[in-house]
C-alpha cells in the first residue's frame, strides 16, 4: 500500500470503535466541552462507501453507517429516538439494507445495560416507488446512549451518498471514507470552514467480479483503487445567523459528482460536460432553448403592441421588457427549464421564471436585439460551481441584452417590481453563466452591488411654540424594491403609524407620502412633516430618527464560524439641521467621532456642530464590501456596536 497524500493532526487519534463496546465511563460527562448547552452529542459518527462489482453487468456502491449518540435530555428524543433510512428505486432495482444493528444503553447500578431493537419492530413504509426503513429505540432515558449501524447497497455506481460532518447536534468525532476504482473520476465538493484532523489518500489494488446477464459471462479483474478518508473532531453545531445566503453553503459536508469514466486503453466518457458542450445541449433542448432558434412569427403582434412605433433603441428594449413584466405572471421563481412551449406561455400569460424570461429573450430577438439566457443560483439555493456545469446548482434564468457592441443589460421580467436592468438582491449570489456561443461568467457577487441612501430632517421653531420639521428618506435601488414588496401587504396609513411609534417624543405627522411606489425606475422616497411641542424642564431628543437609526447590533453572536454575507455594499447618509427650541439651551451634546473599518473597507462618521441657534449633524455609514470572512467578524461586530451606541446618544436641552 502506498501513501498518496496524508494530513493528520498531531492532537487527534483515530478512534477504533466496536458496536456495543460501551463502558460506564462513557456515561460520566454531564455536559461536553464542544457545546455545554447541547441536548445530545454524537460520540461517534462514521460512514464509508466502496464500489463493488455486481450481477447487473457493472458496479454498485456499498454504503455503511455507524452512529453512537448520547441523549442528554428528553428534548432530543423526538429527533433522534426514531431512525429513518430511505431506500430509492433505481429502474427495476431497489436499494437494500443489511446488517442492521440498533441498541439503547443505560447505566444501572454502575453497570451498562443493553436493550436491543427487536427485529420485529423494524418497519418498511412505502413512499411512492421508494421505501423507508424505520425503527424506534426502546428504553430511552435522559443520559442514555443509542447506537446503530447498517449497510446499504446502492445499485447505481454514480450514487455515492453525501456525508454531513456537521448538523443539528455537536459531534466529538465524524469520519467518512470512499474507496473508488481508479477508472471512476469523481469531483468532490467540500464546503465548510472547519479544518479536518484527518485527510488521507491511499492507493492500493482490489479484485472485482462482474456478472453480465446479457451474455452470462463473469469477468474477474484487478484494479488500482483510491481510498480517501476525512475526519473532523469536536464539530460544533451549525447555527442560523443573520446575513447568510444559504446556511447549507457552510455546513461541513462532502458531495460527490461523477466527472468521467476512464477505462484502460479506451477514450474517457465524460458525465460532466464542458460549458461549450452544455450550451449546445441546452440550446437544442425542447425544454430550454430550442424555441429561440425558431422564427416565432406569432410574436409579431405582441412586439408591435409593446413597441408602439418607438424608434430609440434602448427605449424599444424597455418597452418590450415592460410589456412582458406587466402582462405575464410568474408562478414559480425557482426553475431553469421551461414548463411549457413558449407559444403556450404567450397564450396563457403565465409560467415559471424560465418561461417568462425565455419569452422575453424570444421577443427581443424577434425585434432584432442580441439577447441570451443567463443561468444563476438565488441566495437561498446555494453557490454555483464556477468551473463545472453542475446543473443542480442553478435554479434561475434571466436575460442578458447586448446593445451597441458589448453594452450589457441584465433583465428579469418575472418580477413586476423591478426597473429595467435591475435585479433583485436575491440574484446576487456569486457567479452566473451566459448560455451563448461564448459562455462567459458574470460576477453577481453582493460585493458588486452598491446602495446609496440619503435621509434629511430639518426642524425649526414656529410661531406657536412648536417645533416643526420636514423628513425625507430617499432609498437605494434594492431598498426601493424591498419597500415596494412591503407595501404590497401594508397600507400607507399603517406604515406611518409605525413611524410615529418609533419616535421617543409624542409627535404629530402630517403630509405623509411615499413617492414612486409604482415607478419602478425611480427610487422610493418617504416624506412627512413632523411637529411636537416641548414643555418639559429637561428635553431629551434623539437626533437620529426613522429607519436610519441602528437600535441594536445586527451581529449579536459572540463568535461566528462562517462569513457575513450582506446583500449589498451600502452608503447611508443622515443629515439633521435643527434650531434650538425656543426657551431652551443645550445642556449635553454628543461628541463627534470618525472611525474606519479595516482601514479601507468602510467608515462611520458622526459629526456634530452647534451655535446659540442651531445644531447640525452629519451621520454617515459606508460599507465598501458585503462579504466578511469569519476572521473579520469581531471587528465588524465592534464596528456596529459603536454605531448603535453613538446613534443612541441624545441631545439634552434645559429650559432657560
Amino acid at each position: 500500500m502506498v501513501l498518496g497524500v496524508a494530513t493528520i493532526s498531531a492532537q487527534s487519534v483515530q478512534p477504533k470503535v466496536k458496536f456495543g463496546d460501551i463502558s460506564p465511563a462513557d456515561f460520566a460527562p454531564k455536559v461536553y466541552e464542544v457545546d455545554s448547552s447541547a441536548n445530545a452529542v454524537y460520540l461517534y459518527d462514521i460512514g464509508s462507501s466502496k464500489h463493488i462489482g455486481n450481477s447487473q453487468g457493472w458496479f454498485s456502491v456499498v454504503y455503511t453507517v455507524h452512529e453512537r449518540i448520547r441523549l442528554l435530555n428528553k428534548k432530543s428524543f423526538d429527533n433522534l429516538g426514531t431512525v429513518k433510512i430511505p431506500l430509492f428505486k433505481l429502474g427495476n432495482d431497489m436499494e437494500r439494507v443489511s446488517d442492521l444493528q440498533a441498541s439503547t444503553f443505560n447505566i444501572e447500578d454502575g453497570k451498562v445495560v443493553e436493550t436491543k431493537v427487536d427485529k420485529n419492530s423494524v418497519f418498511k413504509d412505502k413512499d411512492g416507488d421508494n421505501q423507508i426503513v424505520k425503527f424506534t429505540f426502546p428504553d430511552l432515558k435522559e443520559g442514555c446512549i443509542i447506537e446503530y449501524s447498517f449497510t446499504k447497497t446502492i445499485p447505481n455506481f454514480l450514487d455515492i451518498p453525501s456525508w454531513h460532518f456537521q448538523g443539528q447536534y455537536p459531534k466529538l468525532w465524524s469520519e467518512f471514507s470512499t474507496e473508488i476504482p481508479q477508472f471512476f473520476d469523481f469531483i468532490v465538493l467540500s464546503p465548510g470552514y472547519l479544518e479536518p484532523v484527518l485527510d488521507t489518500v491511499l492507493s492500493s489494488a482490489d479484485n472485482f467480479r462482474i456478472f453480465v446477464p446479457s451474455n452470462g459471462q463473469v469477468y474477474d479483474f484487478r484494479s488500482n483503487t483510491i481510498k480517501h478518508t476525512w475526519a473532523y473532531k469536536d464539530v460544533p453545531v451549525i447555527k442560523e445567523e443573520k446575513f447568510i445566503t444559504d446556511l447549507d453553503n457552510y455546513v461541513q459536508k462532502l458531495e460527490f459528482q461523477l466527472f468521467a469514466i476512464r477505462p484502460p486503453n479506451e477514450s474517457p466518457s465524460y458525465y460532466i460536460h464542458t460549458w461549450n458542450e452544455m450550451v449546445d445541449k441546452l440550446m437544442q433542448a425542447d425544454d430550454f432553448g430550442a424555441d429561440l432558434s425558431k422564427n416565432n412569427g406569432w410574436l409579431k403582434d405582441d412586439i408591435e403592441a409593446a413597441v408602439q412605433n418607438e424608434s430609440d433603441t434602448i427605449e424599444k428594449a424597455k418597452k418590450i421588457y415592460e410589456y412582458i413584466q406587466k402582462n405575464y405572471s410568474c408562478i414559480n421563481h425557482s426553475a431553469i427549464l421551461l414548463s411549457q412551449p413558449l407559444r403556450k406561455t404567450q397564450q396563457t400569460k403565465k409560467g415559471n421564471v424560465s418561461d417568462i424570461n425565455m419569452l422575453l429573450i424570444a421577443m427581443l430577438r424577434n425585434a432584432g436585439f442580441d439577447a441570451d439566457p443567463v443561468l444563476l443560483s438565488t441566495r437561498g439555493h446555494g453557490k454555483t460551481n464556477s468551473v463545472y456545469p453542475i446543473m443542480s446548482k442553478y435554479n434561475y434564468v434571466i436575460a442578458r441584452l447586448n446593445i451597441d457592441d458589448n453594452k450589457f443589460y441584465l433583465l428579469d421580467a418575472a418580477r413586476p417590481l423591478l426597473g429595467f436592468s435591475k435585479l433583485d438582491e436575491d440574484c446576487y449570489n456569486g457567479y452566473a453563466r451566459v448560455i451563448a456561443s461564448a459562455p462567459v461568467l458574470i460576477n453577481l457577487s453582493s460585493d458588486s452591488l452598491h446602495e446609496s441612501e440619503e435621509t434629511s430632517l430639518i426642524i425649526t421653531n414656529d410661531d406657536n411654540g412648536k417645533m416643526t420639521g420636514n423628513y425625507q428618506n430617499t432609498m437605494g435601488i434594492m431598498q426601493s424594491v424591498n419597500m415596494r414588496k412591503k407595501m404590497q401587504s401594508s397600507s400607507v396609513d399603517d406604515y406611518f403609524k409605525n413611524v410615529k411609534k418609533s419616535f421617543a417624543l409624542d409627535v404629530d405627522l402630517a403630509n405623509i407620502n411615499i413617492d414612486s411606489l409604482q415607478k419602478t425606475d425611480m427610487p422610493v422616497a418617504v416624506k412627512y412633516n413632523i411637529s411636537f411641542k416641548p414643555d418639559e424642564d429637561v428635553l431629551y431628543f434623539s437626533p437620529v430618527v426613522g429607519d436610519a437609526v441602528y437600535k441594536e447590533n445586527p451581529f449579536s453572536a459572540a463568535e461566528r464560524f462562517y462569513p457575513v454575507e450582506m446583500p449589498y455594499c451600502s452608503d447611508e447618509t443622515y443629515i439633521l439641521n435643527m434650531e434650538i427650541p425656543k426657551g431652551y439651551k443645550i445642556d449635553e451634546l454628543p461628541k463627534s467621532t470618525r472611525v474606519s473599518l479595516n482601514s479601507d473597507e468602510g467608515m462611520f462618521e458622526y459629526l456634530v456642530q452647534s451655535d446659540d441657534q442651531r445644531i447640525q449633524l452629519l451621520c454617515r455609514i459606508k460599507i465598501d464590501k458585503a462579504t466578511f470572512e469569519p476572521d473579520d467578524y469581531q471587528t465588524l461586530r465592534n464596528f456596529f456596536a459603536l454605531i448603535v451606541e453613538k446613534e443612541g446618544e441624545q441631545i439634552v436641552f434645559k429650559k432657560l
